[in-house]
């Protein structure tokens, strides 16, 4: 059975330790897939590609499994729903129901993506109405049924929907390999938590990156990805 080996990094949360811990994992490729998260959108990103669109074409090529969630927040649009309440407060200047926009929705919606990251046939694509990919959705039984072990994992939000999918992978017993620059950047600070001087922009990115290496899983970057692909397919 072929095998990547993925360069990782983690943070060793003990005393004598506090710093980060590197070493490389050699994984069954049966066992891995490739897991996009809130991908969609059509608008230009350079974060979905030139780092989400190379990992992902390097996924195929060494065939990787692949499989895509979404929101689709239909499914809970009706009126009183909790969700719609709260963010309607905190997304919205006037308070306006957080749902309005999904009810408008017609029945035929399916989301839209940048072609370099648009899902093929055989990729299947799981429409969540909240942060988890997991949650009331089949993601967990299909993946099991390819005998998934591993999930290299890109997206968005890092501190919500792509947060909240790797913890719940976790509680059902996958390895987590987040490609740490394949999703949000500086883009999720406040703007009371930018800090330009700070590599990762803000202390916020830092916490949420920090407490995702040292509770939740390992983490990469695309080019090492992308690399550890090229070495499975050129067999080396």
């Amino acid at each position: 059975m072929p095998t990547i080996d993925i360069p990782v990094r983690y943070y060793k949360d003990f005393p004598g330790g506090y710093d980060y811990g590197y070493e490389s994992l050699p994984l069954p490729l049966a066992e891995c897939t490739l897991l996009l998260v809130d991908v969609d959108g059509t608008a230009p990103n350079p974060t979905t590609q030139n780092l989400i669109a190379p990992a992902l074409d390097a996924a195929r090529r060494t065939g990787l499994r692949v499989a895509y969630v979404h929101n689709d927040l239909r499914l809970v649009a009706d009126p009183g729903n909790i969700v719609g309440e709260f963010w309607g407060k905190t997304k919205y200047a006037d308070g306006s129901d957080a749902l309005d926009p999904w009810r408008e929705k017609d029945k035929d919606y399916t989301p839209q993506y940048l072609d370099c990251v648009r899902p093929r046939d055989g990729e299947p694509n799981f429409p969540k109405w909240i942060w988890s990919g997991f949650h009331d959705t089949f993601l967990d039984q299909h993946l099991r049924s390819w005998g998934t072990r591993t999930l290299f994992v890109v997206g968005y939000s890092r501190r919500a929907c792509m947060h909240y999918t790797c913890a719940e992978a976790v509680g059902r017993n996958y390895r987590v390999v987040l490609l740490r620059d394949a999703s949000n950047g500086a883009e999720i600070e406040f703007p009371d938590t930018i800090d330009e001087s700070m590599p990762e922009g803000g202390w916020l990115n830092k916490i949420v990156l920090r407490n995702f290496e040292h509770l939740i899983g390992y983490t990469t970057t695309s080019q090492e990805f992308v690399t550890a692909c090229s070495k499975v397919e050129n067999g080396s």
